[in-house]
């Protein structure tokens, strides 16, 4: 009768011991398992001056007018709309690529928060193939998916040497409109060179900064169309 009940007890062990097996095992399948390579982003370094003289262009307010420099283009993540998942919470924002394989485009997972019971987040992943969900990668290689509001965007930044200048749209009110200019010198902002300048149009049409000379042709307080007629000089 003992034999009996001790078989009893062991073919349940048994049994617990494979649904724990079994559990865990599903569990890897279902977050998956990445390691994150750290091979770069798709970094571009060049010059640029734009728009070129002549060119009629339409802006709106925040965006740059005029641009002048040495600048980066990367690719980022852009996330459009919190995600907020059961073990990671990923705000909006955008999150400089680290690296890349032939399957998944890793970012930066700075910002990012985890639950109590999360292992620490290393790098964020969207795979290549399209509506890839956005991964949240651990210390040991799982990754917990998330669907949200992402993509993948080149963006341009001052670049690491040299020297930016830019013109930025900051809106009308009556007949002025506010201009901003941004200076950078290797990758570092000169805020004591920054500078907001309000141009009355009923005065003229012609504004100038720094040797720059453009023609305001129409402007509201949602965009401005101007022609580029000089860019900045020196540098």
């Amino acid at each position: 009768m003992g034999k009996e009940i001790n078989a009893s007890n062991a073919l349940e062990g048994v049994e617990m011991n494979y649904k724990l097996v079994a559990c865990i095992t599903g569990l890897l399948i279902l977050t998956g398992c990445t390691s994150v390579k750290y091979n770069g982003g798709d970094i571009r370094t060049h010059s640029i001056n734009e728009p070129a003289p002549g060119q009629v262009v339409t802006r709106s307010i925040g965006d740059q007018m005029l641009t002048k420099g040495v600048v980066v283009e990367e690719f980022v993540l852009s996330v459009r709309q919190p995600i907020q998942g059961a073990l990671y919470a990923i705000p909006a924002g955008d999150y400089v690529q680290v690296g890349s394989d032939e399957r998944n485009y890793f970012y930066s997972p700075i910002g990012v928060t985890k639950s109590a019971i999360a292992d620490p987040i290393t790098a964020l992943a969207v795979g290549r193939t399209p509506g890839a969900e956005l991964c949240a990668v651990a210390v040991f290689g799982t990754s917990n998916c998330y669907k949200g509001d992402f993509l993948r965007k080149k963006r341009t930044r001052p670049g690491a040497t040299g020297f930016h200048q830019t013109l930025l749209y900051n809106g009308r009110v009556d007949n002025k409109i506010n201009i901003g200019y941004r200076e950078f010198s290797n990758d570092m902002a000169r805020p004591a060179f920054n500078n907001d300048v309000e141009y009355d149009l009923s005065a003229s049409t012609l504004i100038g900064y720094k040797g720059a000379s453009i023609e305001i042709i129409s402007a509201d307080n949602s965009s401005i169309t101007y022609r580029v007629l000089r860019s900045f000089s020196g540098q």
